[in-house]
This record gives structure tokens, sequence and C-alpha cells, in this order.
């Protein structure tokens, strides 16, 4: 398993747990003493450190991306810097500069795709950048689309695969999906406008309820249903076909609703709070499901593997095994397993700096140990040339006394 992590120092982190191996309950001294000595020549965790430290550097978002077919990090950094890095060296293949960023503007969105580097900042600028059109010992600017989105945007999402389509949220500013393809040839926002929502009814006091949404995800393939986490503790589902207001609003504990994410499938959810809350819910019921407990700080980015697709037809051998990894501001890396009731955490780094962002390489394969291979393939050769010898059971019958 491999995580990569960003934090506010610019350091970004390719953290590599080696598979765990499944020990057997019942042991003998000489098979314990045996394990021991083989769990000192075990595989560690592998820990590697891309860039320095520069806090001007921090890093703000992270995603993966693709430059003629090879796998990239990219990193949006909050001196305006996106940066491709490779994804094994941490090089730096291309970077772009936003101009939007600036002391009171940052980034609220990241995603690129194999034609189009898209970014979203606090003040309602959105770039959609064709890779093609990249020059070498230049500096390549963000080619923005929209500069008019609204102010206080704290999420922009964009569809997994659907790209034209990103949803945006923020302080005052309600839930609004636009299409980029209608943004770029027009160049008008009301054009665009696929949908806006509608607050819901006044309280029991007639008094207009707030909104601020601090993070959103598309939960189908049509980008028709969507489940946003605001301030005020609410997640709340929209379905666009239906209606302008919200056609679930659930009420979740008292703090501030800072990240969701999507959990093993699309009914549930994974929620943080400012209290180090996290938690899944399901979103048929609006119950508070399984809480992961061993948090000492707000998290500020959790990533789950295998993550749900709207393509994928079964993926029930895929999740046999499923796991999350979360940062947070006390500075640990935690991966907690979700196949059990007890969602115990299975691996936890002291990482030293404050992270922001995390993600999981779903594509990564640990290194095998060749020579472990090779005895294992000569033991199994050995066992394969062996005679097998037939049993014997016309034994001769004891007589009776």
């Amino acid at each position: 398993m491999r995580v990569i992590t960003g934090d506010e120092a610019g350091l970004v982190k390719s953290v590599v747990f080696p598979p765990k191996v499944e020990e057997p309950k019942q042991r003998s001294k000489k098979v314990k003493q045996e394990e021991e000595e083989k769990k000192k020549n075990e595989p560690t965790m592998i820990l590697n450190k891309f860039g320095t430290i520069d806090k001007n550097e921090g890093v703000q978002k992270l995603c993966f991306g693709e430059l003629d077919g090879k796998r990239h990090i990219v990193v949006a950094r909050k001196s305006g810097k996106i940066q491709y890095l490779d994804n094994e060296t941490g090089q730096i293949e291309r970077e772009y500069q936003d101009e939007n960023i600036n002391k009171d503007s940052k980034f609220v969105g990241l995603y690129a795709t194999e034609k189009y580097l898209i970014t979203c900042t606090t003040s309602g600028h959105v770039s959609y950048t064709l890779l093609s059109s990249y020059k070498k010992d230049t500096i390549n600017k963000t080619t923005c689309i929209s500069s008019s989105l609204g102010a206080n945007l704290f999420v922009m999402r964009v569809h997994p695969t659907r790209p034209h389509l990103f949803a945006t949220g923020g302080n005052e500013n309600d839930l609004k999906v636009y299409d980029a393809e209608v943004l770029m040839k027009e160049e008008d926002e009301k054009k665009a406008l696929v949908f806006q929502a509608k607050n819901v009814k006044n309280d029991m006091l007639d008094l207009r309820v707030k909104v601020w949404i601090h993070d959103l995800h598309f939960l189908n393939e049509e980008g028709t249903r969507i489940v946003t986490a605001t301030h005020y503790h609410q997640i709340r589902v929209y379905d666009t076909k239906k209606q302008r207001r919200p056609i679930s609003d659930f009420d979740i504990g008292k703090n501030p609703l800072l990240t969701l994410h999507i959990g093993v499938d699309f009914d549930h959810v994974i929620y943080t709070d400012t209290m180090s809350t996290v938690a899944t819910v399901d979103l048929r019921k609006g119950t508070v499901g399984s809480h992961y407990k061993g948090f000492t700080g707000a998290v500020s980015d959790v990533a789950v593997t295998p993550q749900p697709s709207f393509t994928a037809v079964n993926d029930n051998d895929k999740k046999t095994n499923p796991l999350i990894a979360s940062v947070s501001l006390d500075r640990f890396l935690r991966v907690h397993e979700m196949s059990t009731q007890f969602r115990r955490i299975e691996q936890k780094v002291y990482l030293k700096q404050r992270m922001t962002a995390v993600l999981i390489d779903e594509t990564f394969e640990f290194p095998k140990d060749e020579e472990k291979e090779e005895e294992d393939q000569e033991e199994n050769d050995m066992w394969d040339a062996m005679e097998t010898v037939a049993e014997n059971n016309n034994k001769p019958k004891r007589k009776r006394a």
C-alpha cells in the first residue's frame, strides 16, 4: 500500500507500507522463535520526501494525473504553482502558474484528466488548461474560463467520469452545477448553469437558514445526485431532476463538518469535523454508523481504497479489505481497516509536519523479494518431484482373545 501526503511546509511524502502477513492463532515456542527471526528480515516501511521545506510553497491540493500515458502526482501550492511530479522520483516534470492565487485566495479544487488541468480558487476563478498547449522554457499560465462564479468558495468538485461537469459551494454560496463546455464557448455563466440549489425553508422562528458548504461529492454517473457537508453540521442530498431543495437533510452532531468522502459505496459517506470525529453516515436513513478512533487533532483529509466507481458492474471482489487513510493536525498518518466492526488502526506514522492532503496509489504493487521467491519455488519443486505413496487399506485384522 502506498500513501501520498502533502503538508503546510511544502513537502510531498510517499509512504509505502509492506503487505501484512496473517499470523496463526496457536503457535509453539519454536514457531514463535522462527517467526521472530523472520520479522527481523521482513521489509519495513519506506518513506520518501519530495521537495524542500518552504512554507510559501505549502501544499493545498493533491490529485493524480497523466502525461504521455504515465501517472504523475499533481500538486497545487500556496504560491499558485501547479506541478506535475514524477510518481517515483518526485522530480518536477511540468509546472503551471495560476495568477488568481494571492494572500486572500487559495485553491479549493484540483482535477487532472488526460486532456485538461482543472483548478478553482476561493475568488471564483475556474481554469480549464489544455495540456497540449504547454511550452518548455516559458512560464505557462492556467487558462481561466470564468471569473464570476461567486466569492467565498470553499469547494469545487469535478465529476469523475464527466469532467465537463463541476459543482461549487461556499459561504453564502449555495450549490451550483456548471457545464464547462458551454462556458468555453459562450463565456456566459447563466447559460452554463445546469443547476442552482434553493435554500431550505425558514426555521421555526421564521428566520432564514444560513448556507455554508465545506465539501461535496457526486453520487451517480449522470451527475444529478449530489451530497454536501456544511459548516452548520448538516449533510444534504440533492436530486437535480426532482427539485431545487435537498431531498434529504440530516443534522449530524454539533460541530462544523470539514470534509466529506465517499465510503465503500455511494450510499455511505465518511465525514470529519472540527473535534477530530471521523464517522460513516448512511445516506438512506441519515444514521451515523461506525466511528474511527485514535485522533488527537482535527482530520484535514481522508482517502478510501478501493474507491467505488460509477462504471464498475460488480465491486464485491475489490471490497474484501477496504481501508481508509487519514491525515490530521496531530501530524500523524493513520490507516484504519473498514472490514470489521472494530475499525482497528492498521498503520500509524508520525510525519513531523501538519498535513493538508492525502492520496492512495491504488496501482502500486510492493516489490517482491526475488531470493524468497526462488527459495519458495525450489521447495515447491522438491515436493512436486516426490513420488506419492498409496495408502494400504487392506491391513490384517487383529484376532480377539
